[in-house]
């Protein structure tokens, strides 16, 4: 794409990650999701943000047999749709390495939503979201202060721009993958540095490498049967896609290492 200034480190790890020898095998577009499937046998998604300016969405038969790594440099682009489409191609690329792997819904990471997941963690701690997610009640309950930081603010939320000043003085920051898509991420991470971060959604390229970044935790979604997945983005459903055809995934630092 061009760039090459600090802000893309990551995504230009994320793109370095992808294998040359995968292929697109089948892509989906939904009113909120993108999926595509790996030829080698992962399925990755990513939210399509809405009221963003975009072009008009290729015909999935289109992408069948590209090289999964070009769509993967889609991920800087400034056209957010083509961003989604990069990013879902490089968490198709880590959840088939995970799945050849041996990771099943059986594994001890998999299973337990994120939040959830950490809400140990989480007791008597300054705790920050970004992005408005669901079930949240557990996590305000046990933290010391909360707050949910969203573009879009709903009732009780604060707009997203608050981060500037709230995040460097949380303890736990929990961040939405598609600040992947908008391009807020690199800057998220500046903010909570002195933090644990957690990456959260099935936007998340679940990679043991991005703990070389200052991330503390992953928790994204591994899909492994892609007709149920993809007719429930065609469906538009949202939060639910947790329960078609795929598991839960909570990763840590200690992921794999020998």
């Amino acid at each position: 794409m061009g760039f090459s200034s600090p802000q893309w480190r990551f995504y230009d790890h994320l793109i370095d990650s992808v294998p040359q020898a995968a292929t697109i095998e089948a892509a989906t577009f939904g009113l909120y999701w993108v999926a595509i499937k790996s030829s080698q046998g992962g399925t990755g998604l990513a939210y399509i943000l809405p009221h963003q300016a975009r072009t008009p969405l290729p015909a999935p038969e289109s992408l069948i047999g590209l090289k999964l790594a070009r769509l993967a440099e889609r991920i800087k682009s400034w056209d957010l749709t083509e961003t989604a489409m990069g990013l879902a191609a490089v968490t198709a690329a880590a959840n088939s390495a995970l799945l050849q792997g041996g990771l099943t819904a059986q594994s001890p990471e998999a299973g337990t939503a994120a939040f959830d997941f950490h809400l140990s963690r989480a007791k008597d701690k300054k705790v920050a979201v970004v992005g408005h997610f669901p079930h949240l009640e557990n996590l305000r309950r046990v933290a010391k202060e909360f707050y949910i930081l969203e573009r879009d603010p709903q009732p009780g939320d604060l707009p997203d721009t608050a981060a500037e000043y709230l995040l460097p003085e949380m303890e736990m920051v929990f961040v939405t993958g598609s600040s992947l898509v908008n391009k807020t991420l690199p800057r998220l991470l500046e903010l909570a540095a002195g933090a644990w971060v957690g990456l959260v959604g099935p936007s998340v390229p679940l990679l043991p490498s991005l703990f070389d970044f200052p991330l503390s935790s992953l928790s994204g979604s591994v899909f492994v049967d892609y007709p149920l997945i993809a007719k429930a983005i065609k469906e538009g459903q949202t939060s639910s896609l947790f329960r078609y055809g795929g598991f839960r995934v909570n990763l840590g630092p200690n992921f794999r290492k020998d």
